[in-house]
């Protein structure tokens, strides 16, 4: 009886041990596998990181050629014509007033391309601040009579100059969709910095728009993508009385 119930001790401490074994087991097994999952999507993200920072690359060389382009090529055409112009109006004893009208109407178009060309050119908009360059568009915009556009600048801004462009990449595909698509008459543009994060509201009183839609479907995607690298968010609120776009990006960060 004796040796029957040490033997009951012993499978008991056995089946424990083995249990106890077993549950280590699958608990480093647990773990083992939940990192891994973890490394796994950290090298997800971090390609996908990589992919979307060399997509927004490769679009800002393409704006950068292309802001060239309309200064070296398009803009000389331009040039060329106006001086042309000019000689016919040295020419004539009295020219007619629509060849003035033509005269001032082509200056105009140099000047709005040479702000265009600009806007489009990352390297120059590095030397000035966001707040600048925002300013600088919206009064080219302005100026073009088809909408007003109102813009209240944040009080300071601590974000590199790089970082900077991108923000301003993004407020300027939010433009182009209000205008675009959205056919609005007046925008506004609100900014402020709180608990280090720029919060901004950019608003319309156009028609709305569907932001997956095929026609302001890639303009969206970069907005997205464009938040993504700078580790912000972005919310579309669309109706038929106007959209409003808000944006928060972290900044005061040794990152940003």
């Amino acid at each position: 009886m004796q040796v029957s119930a040490n033997n009951i001790i012993v499978i008991v401490i056995l089946t424990t041990c083995i249990f106890l074994i077993a549950a280590m087991f699958l608990l480093s097994y647990v773990r083992l596998y939940n990192k891994r999952k973890r490394k796994y999507q950290e090298e997800k993200e971090e390609l996908e990181k990589q992919l979307m920072q060399s997509q927004m690359e490769t679009r800002e060389e393409t704006l950068n050629q292309l802001g060239k382009e309309l200064h070296d090529n398009v803009g000389q055409l331009l040039n060329s014509t106006k001086l042309l112009i000019g000689v016919v109006q040295r020419t004539i004893p009295d020219p007619p007033e629509t060849l003035k009208i033509a005269d001032e109407t082509l200056g105009k178009a140099i000047q709005e391309l040479r702000s265009l060309s600009k806007s489009l050119n990352k390297e120059w908009l590095e030397q000035f601040s966001f707040v600048d360059n925002l300013q600088a568009e919206v009064a080219r915009i302005n100026a073009t009579k088809s909408l007003a556009i109102l813009f209240s600048p944040p009080a300071s801004l601590q974000l590199k100059p790089d970082k900077q462009v991108m923000l301003f990449r993004i407020v300027q595909e939010v433009l182009q969709n209000a205008i675009k698509h959205a056919n609005a008459s007046s925008i506004h543009i609100k900014m402020h910095e709180e608990a280090g994060r720029l919060h901004a509201s950019i608003s319309d009183d156009g028609s709305g728009f569907e932001a997956l839609s095929s026609k302001s479907g890639v303009g969206i995607l970069n907005i997205k993508h464009r938040t993504h690298l700078l580790g912000g968010i972005v919310d579309w609120q669309s109706s038929p009385n106007g959209t409003v776009v808000t944006l928060q990006i972290p900044v005061n960060t040794p990152e940003a």
